[in-house]
């Protein structure tokens, strides 16, 4: 089974998913998906599951993701 990863593009910051080359650094053309609307639904709802905030931990790092609902 193939991999799937996702990147974010640097010119317009667009979350692309698909398969990785064979050094891992890219994503392949042909599998080259934009995904940047259901990556951000699963962060909100990733979020209401903790209560509007969670923590992501690695490398020595962290970040605090704290979602807020408005009304328009």
């Amino acid at each position: 089974m193939k991999q799937i990863r996702m990147q974010t593009t640097a010119l317009n910051g667009r979350i692309m998913a698909g398969h990785p080359d064979s050094k891992g650094k890219y994503l392949t053309d042909g599998s080259r998906q934009d995904v940047t609307s259901d990556f951000m639904k699963c962060l909100v709802e990733k979020a209401e599951f903790h209560g509007g905030a969670f923590d992501i931990i690695g490398a020595d790092q962290k970040w605090q993701v704290t979602v807020t609902k408005v009304q328009p």
